[in-house]
């Protein structure tokens, strides 16, 4: 916050008095490191009361000195500095700012020093700095100057009274060190910032399956920090997971299948939330019998239509209740129960046609132990999806050509003044990479002083590549955008996996030649070299 506040209610001062000034507070008083209990008993406030930046509407750090001249307010909110203090029900005739001694501040006759400052309404922004305190009250020490000259701990704030009976009050502790009004200080207790309740904004676990490990952490708005637990009485976790009750992660392997429900609460100094959770642990798919596994029975493929398959699992199975599972994908085609003879009758008309296994395996058993399987091929029935594959083959041929083409041989820059530039194109130069291996390639160039009536150094000459002219470009290949050094330009690179085809990669370049301001006159000359590098 950076809004400056200027104080000019009745009573209030209107600009900033003295300084901050933080020093370190007398060890004979050491400040009380908890607000006041907000209450209506003796020694508690009916509101928090905050200390506050007469300037900024900033709360001073708790713990900090003040200088006790310093224009300071108090407030009961410490994000909200133009908050109200509430006035008492059925009002009040005055409203006063006060020193007391501590635990006497429903005390009118025992106050130190006050200030009225106005009719018993509402009231923010309260100016309450201790030398603000011009009254002197009938306690002990009387008057603010005596407070600041025995010190101790005192409560500082503000009170509504009528008929000198206070009615309601809003305080926070001082400790003053003991010295003249004018330079002493004091320290104070800040109330802790009020907390925001949480607000738990997860309402559903991810899916859970047993053996499979699992973490999630659960989120809520809110002050932090805030603590997670499972509601008593709401149900618990599902076996093998734990809550983490400051993070709010749930992590673990999940060790049984089946339904869940609880309820979890989040709670902070502001308040608590509680959302309920509930579901259902899965139990991983079994995989699918191979053979030699026991159990392996031998049956006929069904008939054409036919929507049954019966297994015979023997007398040692006869008259039990089976969950029957069918592979490839794994897939549950509900129960099955054997007759007396150990015969089960399976219902298979939503597999496809082709080849498959069913298996019996008892309900509820984790391990999937097989007790009976078969392998059948369901024939195709008339209006079945039927499919057909047809093998699809090309050959792809390469021209396998790598090449390098510059369009011109010579550039001749012409006539150049001394400290002048003249600039020409490079001319098209064509990148064919079409090889039966696609590696990448870079274009280099490279080149080299000019020599002349005297030498001129390469630098002289700057390199600037662009795609050529009625070239698009192609996804893989780029011009270089990479800085040069003083003789040397990268123009160009080819990814691998990308051919330029047999029509080539096209790129050029703006060639500067920059005549030196004290150059010789005459002709110079110098060899441009184009690489084409393979990757």
């Amino acid at each position: 916050m950076n809004k400056k506040f200027k104080l000019g209610a009745a009573g209030l001062v209107t600009a900033a008095l003295a300084a901050l000034a933080i020093v370190t507070p007398g060890a004979a008083y050491a400040d009380s490191s908890v607000a006041p209990v907000v209450g209506s008993g003796t020694g508690q406030t009916d509101e928090a009361l905050y200390v506050l930046d007469n300037e900024t509407g900033e709360p001073f750090a708790a713990g900090a000195s003040l200088s006790y001249g310093l224009s300071i307010v108090g407030g009961p909110s410490a994000t909200d500095p133009v908050a109200t203090f509430s006035a008492p029900a059925g009002g009040a005739q005055f409203a006063f700012t006060f020193i007391s001694p501590r635990g006497q501040e429903r005390d009118y006759n025992a106050w130190n020093a006050m200030s009225n400052i106005g009719s018993g309404t509402e009231q923010s922004l309260v100016a309450i700095g201790p030398s603000a305190q011009a009254t002197t009250g009938t306690g002990t020490p009387a008057g603010t100057a005596a407070v600041a000259a025995a010190g101790g701990d005192y409560s500082l704030g503000v009170a509504w009274v009528s008929n000198n009976v206070v009615l309601k009050t809003a305080f926070t502790y001082i400790s003053v060190v003991s010295g003249n009004i004018a330079t002493t200080t004091f320290t104070f207790a800040q109330p802790a910032p009020q907390a925001v309740a949480p607000a738990i904004t997860t309402t559903a676990l991810n899916a859970l399956t047993t053996g499979s490990a699992y973490t999630q952490t659960l989120a809520a708005t809110g002050t932090t920090p805030i603590a997670w637990s499972v509601k008593s009485g709401s149900g618990s976790l599902p076996a093998g997971l734990t809550l983490d009750s400051a993070t709010g992660t749930i992590s673990g392997t999940p060790t049984t299948a089946g339904a869940y429900s609880f309820t979890l609460t989040a709670s902070n100094n502001g308040g608590s939330d509680d959302q309920a959770f509930s579901g259902t642990v899965a139990a991983p798919a079994p995989t699918s019998p191979i053979e030699p596994t026991t159990g392996n029975i031998t049956i006929s493929d069904p008939a054409k239509g036919a929507t049954t398959i019966t297994i015979p699992a023997g007398a040692a199975n006869a008259s039990k209740t089976f969950d029957v599972w069918a592979w490839s994908t794994p897939t549950k085609l509900g129960q099955a129960t054997t007759d007396a003879n150990g015969n089960a009758t399976v219902d298979i008309s939503a597999l496809p046609a082709g080849a498959h296994k069913v298996a019996l395996v008892l309900p509820g058993d984790a391990t999937y132990a097989v007790q009976a399987w078969v392998s059948f091929t369901k024939p195709t029935n008339t209006g079945d999806t039927l499919t057909q594959d047809v093998s699809l083959t090309a050959a792809v041929t390469a021209s396998d050509l790598w090449s390098l083409a510059a369009q011109k041989t010579n550039v001749d820059f012409g006539n150049v003044a001394r400290g002048a530039t003249s600039v020409k194109k490079l001319g098209t130069v064509t990148v064919i990479d079409d090889r039966n291996v696609l590696k990448g390639w870079d274009l280099n160039a490279t080149w080299q002083d000019f020599t002349g009536a005297q030498n001129i150094g390469k630098s002289v000459l700057t390199v600037t590549p662009a795609l050529a002219s009625g070239y698009a470009g192609k996804t893989g290949i780029s011009v270089s955008t990479a800085a040069g050094t003083s003789g040397a330009k990268k123009i160009a690179e080819g990814i691998a996996g990308v051919s330029t085809t047999t029509t080539g990669a096209l790129f050029d370049a703006d060639l500067a030649f920059a005549a030196p301001v004290d150059a010789a006159a005459g002709v110079y000359s110098s060899t441009l070299t184009l690489t084409l590098t393979s990757k």
